[in-house]
């Protein structure tokens, strides 16, 4: 028996981790909030224009999520200047795996090429991909073998959406919503602070508001199949979400997340947040006291494409330049549960 004495303890200093490259993938179908009108008989333009929401994008039949976010994450890698072999581990951040199981980041691993690197998937629906930032920048800063990590959010939710059935309301609703789509950004280790704190909440007692209830806990059977059941949808027990869930919530946590750094909001360069409702991303940046300048907004021309969406938003802001040396960026993300969680980095 190894005695406590005996071990080989770790003497490294901890190392920085920094956002080196990023990249997104849009699929080639694309259908305008009019299409869609005109596809669901139905009249979608006021209530999409005050969301924010312009198109959405659609996986093609043989297009799965691990697809989508091996596109984006070649597209970071050539932006970091490296190759999948130079990863050292692969975080995939969905709710639409490819499937229940195997893990899709072993599938993502295997259409990279990345011989070296180690994977695992994580959900936490629309907030994964803030996750997983501070996860894999926590890998590098605590493990000296791991300098390179690549953080991939895939989503595929239209293949789970009852595109046949327009006769109720919640169809007609979550139809609206999502778009598919990739987005990667690869973490690398830095002789400076990038990665500085992040921060995670959740109440638990909204699992049941919308979701894919299919699982351990409602196996899928014939009847499911039947009555489509498997699809995305409201719950049957549907809490009653208050529509100020995020723009009551996001705030404290963004504040709570600056503080350990010691840190005030007023110092936030840029924050980024997911890009399902235009509104409740405003009266956010109300309640912070923060610029409309100092966020970004792309679900007008990419859609909602949940644990993508973040990271397409932040391709696009460094793509307008709209990021600069120095700058505290800040992560913000929700996902049904509901789970939420901030990351914030210092850009180098």
């Amino acid at each position: 028996m190894t005695e406590p004495s005996d071990l080989k303890l770790p003497t490294h200093n901890i190392s920085s981790a920094k956002i080196a490259g990023t990249g997104m993938y849009l699929p080639e179908k694309k259908i305008t909030n009019r299409e869609l009108g005109q596809k669901m008989d139905y009249d979608v333009e006021d209530y999409l224009e005050e969301k924010g929401i312009g198109v959405r994008f659609q996986a093609a039949p043989d297009e799965s999520t691990s697809d989508l976010a091996a596109e984006a994450s070649s597209r970071a890698l050539d932006d970091a200047e490296l190759s999948s072999n130079d990863l050292d581990l692969i975080i995939l951040a969905t709710d639409t795996p490819d499937y229940v199981t195997p893990p899709t980041s072993a599938i993502l691993q295997h259409k990279l090429g990345a011989e070296n690197a180690g994977s695992f998937d994580i959900n936490a629906a629309c907030t994964d991909e803030t996750l997983g930032l501070a996860i894999g920048s926590q890998y590098i800063a605590m493990d000296p073998e791991i300098d390179n990590v690549l953080v991939a959010g895939a989503y595929g939710m239209t293949k789970w959406l009852d595109w046949d059935n327009y006769s109720n309301s919640a169809s007609k609703v979550l139809a609206m919503l999502f778009s598919d789509g990739g987005g990667a950004v690869v973490l690398s280790s830095a002789d400076e602070p990038g990665y500085l704190a992040s921060n995670t909440l959740t109440e638990g007692e909204f699992w049941d508001a919308y979701g894919i209830y299919l699982g351990t806990a409602n196996p899928p059977d014939r009847g499911m199949l039947d009555d489509k059941e498997h699809y995305l949808r409201f719950h049957e027990n549907e809490h009653r979400v208050p529509p100020d869930f995020n723009e009551s919530r996001w705030p404290k946590l963004v504040e709570e997340t600056m503080n350990k750094v010691n840190a005030e909001v007023s110092d936030i360069d840029s924050i980024l947040f997911n890009q399902i409702d235009r509104s409740t991303i405003e009266e956010t940046m109300d309640r912070l006291d923060l610029e409309s300048s100092q966020t970004h907004l792309v679900m007008d021309k990419f859609g909602y494409a949940g644990s993508a969406s973040v990271l397409m938003a932040l391709h696009d802001a460094l793509e307008e330049r709209k990021i600069d040396s120095g700058d505290l960026v800040v992560f913000c993300t929700s996902g049904a549960g509901f789970v939420m969680s901030v990351s914030l980095f210092r850009w180098i």
